[in-house]
């Protein structure tokens, strides 16, 4: 052996110990990522986070570092609900991982915590440009075609249905073995029943149904199929009352305040009678109450949690119930609101509150802050008994004392209006996923009406005598709760 080979082999026996280690560290790295995607596959979210950050703290130079802060602000969002703690997650992988596996993904969730407290135009052209990132950055990676799918949604939040509908189909044509395909092909659909387009609708929901059988997206597009169908299949609305059907008994159908359609099927009941909101499930079973006196109104949070508001505070969720206040002639003394109306959490995270001693709604921020009026600098008074938060994001109000069902944006700009004129004595109100509105009206029944407000059809029967609180289904049926019947009557 030579001078000059000898003298490298120190170098040699250093060099060699150092790329295995790090081999054994990526392998470590690796092993401890699929070992908490794995932990999140089965349900053990804690487990799975605690692997993530073993690869933070233990392995930050292996190659797995930006795939496991993606999971971490996964988590952050989904289990937490905590969007800053995500965002700096994934902006940590983006500015500082850009290479990795992860950078595409991460600019995937930046935009859908943009477009999910989205409120003004520029924030949806700001989640559309994160979305826009991973297409122009990462054109190889399988995040693609979930952040195409994603800019339909931007797109259809926006107003622009056409574009929707292009974006959304180029999905579900290059990319049909995507997770985001059914989605996509779903939300065709969708658009196209937007923009008044049923028949079109139609066949593409059918389109999911064929294509995607086993999709989650099936069983929706089937119940859009048969809303659409009963709206429009026979040229004009038919709404048939189901008389084998039950909800509730005794007690709870007394001085029902307001019932509530969750996405689970499950029929929300709000008595004042028995003092509590119960949940009745598809198959009749009682669930696990919540306890409420002087109960008013029920929605749903952007999570999908139920909103019920009673007279002087609101219950979000099974556990936070929160009181409300607005300042006072008096500095630095609080005046609290004590005979609330009704409450809705919109899109952009506002919490509003309606006050039937002032006649105002009140706006509050996610920490329950107060920011002032609903819409902002607006004096006029409003007696708003209902409010929710369609499918498009328009903030509902109906307001019994003017006899007018508006819908806002969250800047407070009117999108549309139904009445005065055709309503006598509305009492409660829902929105379909279609934009058309229904109204419960104690003295004219229930109504009907298209985005453009004009009347489509009048639910009429003779147990339905004085309408008080009604919600839909998912199918589109509308179920009613009759004061003088004294039960919930289902019209399909």
């Amino acid at each position: 052996m030579t001078r000059g080979r000898l003298s490298l082999l120190p170098l040699f026996l250093v060099f060699v110990p150092a790329l295995l280690a790090q081999e054994d560290a990526d392998e470590q790295a690796r092993r401890l990522l699929e070992g908490g995607r794995a932990y999140r596959a089965q349900g053990k979210l804690k487990q799975a986070l605690d692997n993530f950050n073993i690869i933070v703290t233990s392995f930050p130079g292996s190659n797995s570092i930006g795939q496991a802060l993606l999971e971490i602000g996964r988590y952050r969002m989904e289990v937490d609900g905590d969007a800053e703690k995500a965002r700096s997650s994934f902006e940590q992988v983006a500015k500082q991982y850009p290479q990795s596996d992860g950078a595409p993904g991460a600019y995937y969730y930046l935009g859908l915590l943009t477009l999910g407290g989205a409120t003004t135009a520029a924030d949806l052209d700001d989640a559309l440009a994160q979305f826009t990132r991973v297409r122009n950055l990462y054109p190889k990676s399988d995040w693609v075609p979930r952040a195409l799918q994603a800019s339909g949604l931007v797109h259809r939040r926006a107003g622009r249905f056409g574009e929707a509908v292009d974006v959304n189909r180029r999905v579900s044509l290059e990319y049909p073995n995507s997770e985001a395909a059914p989605a996509a092909q779903f939300e065709i659909g969708h658009a196209l029943a937007l923009t008044a387009e049923p028949y079109q609708a139609m066949e593409e929901f059918q389109q999911v149904r064929n294509r995607f059988p086993e999709s989650e997206w099936a069983a929706r597009a089937l119940d859009r199929i048969t809303a659409l169908y009963r709206l429009h299949g026979t040229g004009k609305p038919t709404f048939t009352l189901d008389p084998g059907f039950a909800a509730g008994a005794g007690d709870l159908l007394k001085d029902v305040r307001a019932i509530l359609m969750a996405p689970s099927g499950a029929l929300w009941i709000a008595s004042d009678k028995t003092k509590s909101v119960v949940p009745i499930d598809p198959a009749g079973k009682m669930g696990a109450s919540f306890a409420g006196a002087d109960l008013r109104a029920l929605s749903l949070g952007p999570k999908l949690e139920l909103v019920v508001a009673a007279k002087t505070a609101v219950r979000f969720g099974p556990r936070d119930i929160r009181s409300f206040a607005i300042p006072s002639d008096k500095p630095g003394v609080p005046e609290s609101l004590e005979r609330i109306l009704s409450c809705t959490v919109t899109p952009g995270g506002s919490v509003l509150v309606a006050d039937e001693k002032k006649k105002k709604v009140y706006r509050y921020d996610a920490a329950f802050e107060y920011k002032g009026l609903f819409p902002e600098r607006d004096p006029k008074e409003r007696k708003v008994t209902r409010m929710l938060v369609d499918g498009e994001g328009g903030i509902v109000f109906l307001d019994e004392d003017e006899k007018t069902v508006r819908v806002f944006d969250e800047t407070g700009k009117v999108l549309r209006t139904i009445g005065p004129g055709g309503l006598r004595k509305p009492a409660d109100v829902a929105v379909d996923p279609f934009r058309n509105t229904y109204v419960a009206d104690e003295e004219a029944g229930v109504l009907v009406f298209n985005p453009q407000g004009q009347l489509l059809a009048t639910l009429a029967a003779a147990e339905l005598r004085r309408p008080k609180a009604l919600t839909l289904d998912a199918t589109g049926a509308v179920l009613v709760y009759d004061d003088r019947a004294g039960k919930i009557l289902r019209f399909r």
